[in-house]
């Protein structure tokens, strides 16, 4: 895996001021300064929130995001219902299943789609660079359509395993759409404004879990019905091939990649809402041309050269905690995690279930307001702070609580799960995706947010996968672990993780050089003096 380095053929964007063509021309780039890319700060400022934007950026997270947090909870609230189909349905084939074996199949059964989603996530480059973000996502509908159909049939044709195929199938979406979303977002979306619309997945993500929880428990909650609330998932596609098709392709691609220089100033002026967008494109090209004269980046070199040992750690670090912390895997297991509380009271649990979609909704809907005011940094300490704080409580009032009526430590842990659902959407699961593609410049990045977004994916299904057992063999006490995990989540937060709000890569870039004067060359033969920096965790 590695990014090729160029040298030749540098592309360069002109104008001519009497025709109004653009056009690209080969050669060295050139020693004179463009007025446009001057007044670049200046002709930024005038740039609002168009309807465009706004309207891609959510059609686009409504169908890998919305989607991404349909299926994550889908199975919650019908869990036992479908637990009898795979009972009937083995029974019939193969002969009667153990307890045991319908515990593993049901968390296999749950966890396969992070790995239709790891998968998937390797699929995602070659899909956007070949066809583009806007035709590649259009493409990829056909995926979870054919998981719809899956779920759809299998209970007409009496069979498990087409729910387990169409797990693998609709991770396999998944896994495309949530690494190409955010990158079409980020492509589209002016620099002021990439916080707040960065934050559009997360909310279509809590979106999609409130759809699922509120047709699981109020509408398709039945018997004959059940299979109907799985295949519901492809009507998020169908919407997309209606809703996506007027949007422009990203500007980028189309500069960079597809050579349509004329199309990615049309897509710039939709966007951006202003009519010069030369400036913009200088921008393109000028990143476009340092991107080209870095090394080429293998597997190899990332792991061995010393500038990118930190912000590798720091990725796979905060992508983990978004599945380690427990809290995506509750939604999974909810049903279980709630039986805790009310253990005789189906009702009871159903309503709390669909609380947990609310809390999420509320404070992903927050977070677009915040974000680029806090800052990344300030809201992924405070939140694994507050996060392991509440999953002690949780622990102290489970105990405490009476399972046979409700008490004040029956709602103590109710509202501190509740509260850990914000904290993770204001942090964990919302930061995390939108720091780690800025710690990096274009060189290493699409290696190391691909490694990143695998190292997510793989721990959704070793904690998804063993949840269950955990919760049956340390019950309550389950969350002083995942307190353990938070407490070191947020120390390594406070000393390693720096702020990336409203800086370039270069000066994020420039925070990882630490103590002490080395060169890229020592490492990697590239000339690049680096100059001692102090405390990343500080700046």
């Amino acid at each position: 895996m590695e990014i090729p380095k160029h040298t030749e053929n540098v592309v360069n964007y002109t104008e001519d001021k009497t025709t109004d063509t653009v056009g690209f021309h080969n050669g060295p780039e050139s020693d004179k300064t463009d007025d446009s890319r001057l007044d670049a700060s200046t002709s930024e400022t005038q740039i609002k929130m168009t309807f465009w934007v706004v309207y891609a950026a959510l059609t686009t997270a409504m169908v890998g995001f919305g989607q991404c947090g349909y299926n994550v909870t889908v199975l919650a609230a019908p869990t036992k219902t479908i637990q009898e189909f795979y009972n009937q349905s083995h029974t019939g084939k193969y002969g009667q299943i153990s307890d045991t074996t319908m515990d593993w199949l049901w968390a296999t059964t749950v966890a396969l789609f992070a790995v239709g989603g790891a998968f998937g996530a390797l699929a995602a480059p070659p899909i956007c660079d070949i066809l583009g973000r806007k035709y590649g996502l259009l493409l990829v509908n056909v995926f979870s359509i054919s998981g719809a159909l899956m779920f759809g049939g299998s209970k007409f044709a009496n069979s498990f395993e087409l729910v387990v195929m169409g797990r693998i199938v609709i991770g396999f979406y998944c896994g495309i759409t949530m690494a190409a979303v955010p990158l079409f977002i980020s492509e589209i979306s002016p620099k002021k404004y990439r916080g707040a619309l960065g934050c559009a997945p997360k909310f279509l993500l809590s979106i999609g879990i409130l759809m699922s929880q509120g047709l699981g428990i109020f509408v398709l909650n039945t018997d004959d019905t059940w299979h109907y609330l799985l295949a519901v998932t492809g009507l998020f596609s169908v919407i997309h091939l209606i809703m996506f098709p007027p949007c422009p392709d990203s500007p980028r691609w189309l500069l960079i990649t597809a050579k349509k220089p004329t199309a990615a100033k049309k897509a710039l002026q939709t966007y951006y809402g202003v009519d010069d967008v030369t400036w913009a494109m200088e921008e393109i090209l000028h990143e476009h041309k340092e991107e080209m004269k870095e090394e080429r980046v293998t597997l190899k070199s990332l792991f061995s050269n010393k500038l990118y040992r930190q912000p590798l750690l720091i990725s796979f670090t905060v992508m983990s905690s978004v599945q380690l912390c427990g809290l995506p895997a509750l939604y999974q297991y909810a049903i279980y995690v709630f039986g805790m509380i009310w253990p005789n009271d189906t009702k009871t649990i159903n309503y709390a279930i669909l609380g947990t979609g609310l809390a999420e909704a509320v404070s992903s809907f927050t977070n677009i307001f915040i974000i680029d005011r806090v800052g990344r940094r300030p809201l992924l300490l405070y939140t694994c702070a507050c996060m392991a704080v509440l999953n002690g409580i949780i622990t102290l009032s489970l105990n405490l609580s009476n399972p046979n009526h409700a008490d004040g430590w029956t709602y103590v842990s109710l509202i501190c799960i509740y509260c850990s659902i914000v904290a993770f959407s204001l942090g964990p699961g919302n930061v995390s995706y939108i720091l780690t593609p800025e710690l990096w410049t274009q060189g290493p990045r699409p290696l190391a947010v691909g490694l990143a977004v695998q190292v997510q994916w793989w721990s959704n299904f070793l904690v998804t996968l063993i949840f269950p057992f955990l919760q049956t063999a340390m019950d309550a006490y389950m969350f002083l672990l995942f307190m353990a995990i938070m407490v070191y989540y947020t120390v390594f937060v406070y000393f390693l993780v720096p702020e990336t709000k409203m800086k370039s890569f270069e000066e994020i870039v420039a925070q990882f050089r630490l103590r002490g004067k080395y060169t890229e060359k020592d490492n990697h033969g590239v000339t690049d003096d680096k100059t001692e920096m102090g405390d990343v965790g500080q700046n």
